[in-house]
């Protein structure tokens, strides 16, 4: 066990038979280095912020309303369920 958590691997027998590996498990990280940002980032393309302001306000209504309109309408909330 101290060697998976060092990284290393095991290959593992049954009668000189390969059955199986036995590997550590991938760590995932929690942060990515600036460089590494950097990196990445340089084949990203340009985001044209007006463009995409526009594009939102064309496709996306995000006007403000009460999340409860919709049940009154189909009388969810009467005050007289007789």
């Amino acid at each position: 066990m101290d060697g998976l958590e060092r990284g290393e691997r095991y290959a593992v027998t049954r009668n000189g038979h390969h059955i199986g590996d036995l590997v550590p498990i991938r760590r995932r990280r929690r942060a990515v280095s600036r460089a590494e940002f950097t990196a990445v980032s340089r084949g990203m393309p340009w985001l044209d912020d007006r463009k995409y302001r526009e594009d939102m306000d064309r496709h996306v209504n995000d006007e403000l309303y009460d999340p409860y309109d919709r049940a009154y309408g189909r009388g969810e909330f009467t005050e007289n369920k007789e």
